[in-house]
Parts: C-alpha cells; structure tokens; sequence
C-alpha cells in the first residue's frame, strides 16, 4: 500500500510538473522560429560566441538615453519582457536590449549551459558587440537575476544599476521539488519540451554557480533595487536580506518586499519597476563607499 501510495504521488507531481511546464511554455515561443515579438524581425541580431549561437533584440531610439539590457528566468525567453518593449512612456527615455540566454529562444534553443558564470561573459559579449553602451542598466528576473549579479561582478566598471525581480542569489535559498531529480533522467528529454530540460538543468547546477559567487559580492559598486515577493516558495524573501548583506560596496541599495506575492512579479509589477528605475536613472552619481538604503 505505501508503495502504491508512493507511486501515486509521484505521477501526481509528475503530471503538475507537466502542466506547469507546458503553461509557461505558452507564455513564450514554442520554438526559435516562431516569434511572439512586437516588433519587425529586423531588430533581431546573432553572434556566435564560444561555439554557441548568441540571438537578440535591440530597440535603439536615442543616442543620450540609457540602455536597458533584460534578462529573463527559467524557463522563458526575451519576449516574456514584450508589455516593457510596447511601453511607450518607456520609449520616450531608454533603449533597450534584451538577449534569449543560453538554451532558449534564439540562443540554441534546448542545448543547455549550467554555467552562471559563463552565461554572464555570454551577454557580455553582446553587449560588447553594441559597444558597452552607457550608461547602462541591467534588469534580471529569478534565474535571470542571478545572472545580471554576475555580470555586474564581472564588469562592475561597465554597470550603472541592476534591478533585481524575484532573483536567486543565496545557495540554498530555493526550493528544488523532489521531480526535479526524476526527470533529469534521458528517457525525459525525449518527450519534455527542451526548454524545461533546460530549465531544469540550471535548477541541478544553481548551488554550486551560487556558492561560486559568494566571495565576489564586493565587486558590485553599482546601486542595485530588488523586488520579492514575501509568500515566493520558489525564491525564498530571505535572498533579498542575504544580497543586502553582502552589497557592501554598492552605494545604493533599494528593496520591495511586497506582501502575499508569491514569485512572478515582472508583469504586475511593471510600472513600479520602471518607475523606480527611471528615478535611479536620473539620480546624480553617488560617491563610491557612501552605503544608503530604501525599504518600501
């Protein structure tokens, strides 16, 4: 009886697994060919870069504006950001670019790169092809969050802000579900879509891509705002107080808790990111060591 009792369960979470990664899924393209896109194919760009194909979006509408450079989560791609690309207040102060990370969309979608670190000298490398445009605003969504903080730790010179949405910064800090181990296996890659084998790969590699970056906090020296929500299971409220923690040489650090939201905030919380982006955008620059914090 427990056995079966046991195998029950398991189908159980198989079969939400399933769903919850067919609905995500429809949140975004199904393939690299079909795109959910806004704008004309011309603003596409591709680059190769260590084997890999790299593919991207840029909206460039004035020489004196920012660039705001977004990276999504696990799993989407680029186009999960289309309501911040059709914002035409937006439009009026910053150009944008936004990449599909490695193992989605455009950027060879299903062949997966566990690897933080070099998934941060990948988007640098675009942004390099664009001329590290300045300043420069990096905006990143749960796993796409831990990404931006690496970039920024990387090239803490080249960044004049980093927003940070329901992201994944502390190892351990996360929820990984027990479906996670099963389907890692072979026999699910051939009948799961490729971007939740993806997805679900990066999941498996996340501790150690975190506790790599724990002795780098300090090469962030740009202010950095963080949206969590405080009933998010998947990305635990509490990275938020290890990120604060650690922004030691950060001169601004701004956060938002916000009450009963669980964790996919990028959407309905929109205009408040934007809102409280536009403000760091057009702050003076702060002197370096002078540590200020803002609680809403």
């Amino acid at each position: 009886m427990f056995m079966r009792n046991k195998t029950i369960k398991s189908l159980l979470l198989f079969s939400l697994f399933i769903f919850l990664g067919f609905t995500a899924c429809m949140q975004t393209r199904q393939t690299a060919g079909s795109h959910n896109f806004p704008f004309q194919e011309e603003r596409f760009k591709e680059l190769k870069f260590d084997d890999r194909n790299l593919g991207y979006m840029h909206l460039h509408r004035n020489d004196s504006f920012p660039t705001l450079f977004f990276l999504h989560g696990s799993p989407s791609d680029m186009t999960v950001y289309n309501t911040y690309y059709q914002d035409t207040s937006l439009a009026g102060w910053a150009n944008i670019i936004a990449a599909d990370r490695p193992g989605y969309g455009l950027s060879d979608a299903g062949k997966s790169e566990v690897s933080v670190r070099r998934q941060a000298r990948a988007m640098w490398k675009i942004l390099e092809k664009e001329g590290f445009p300045s300043p420069l605003y990096i905006i990143g969504s749960s796993y796409g969050g831990t990404v931006a903080a690496k970039m920024a730790m990387q090239k803490p010179g080249k960044v004049d802000g980093v927003v940070l949405v329901s992201a994944s910064l502390a190892p351990g800090l996360e929820t990984t579900y027990d479906i996670s181990y099963l389907i890692r296996h072979r026999f699910f890659r051939r009948i799961l879509p490729p971007k939740i084998m993806v997805a679900n790969d990066e999941k498996l590699s996340h501790y150690e891509s975190l506790a790599e970056m724990l002795p780098l906090w300090p090469e962030i020296k740009a202010p950095v705002i963080m949206f969590q929500g405080t009933r998010d299971r998947l990305i635990l409220p509490e990275n938020v107080k290890f990120a604060r923690e650690r922004l030691i040489n950060s001169p601004y650090v701004e956060y938002h808790m916000l009450e009963n939201e669980r964790h996919f905030l990028q959407i309905k919380y929109k205009d408040l990111i934007l809102e409280r982006l536009r403000l760091l955008a057009g702050k003076k620059q702060r002197s370096k060591g002078n540590m200020a914090e803002y609680n809403e």
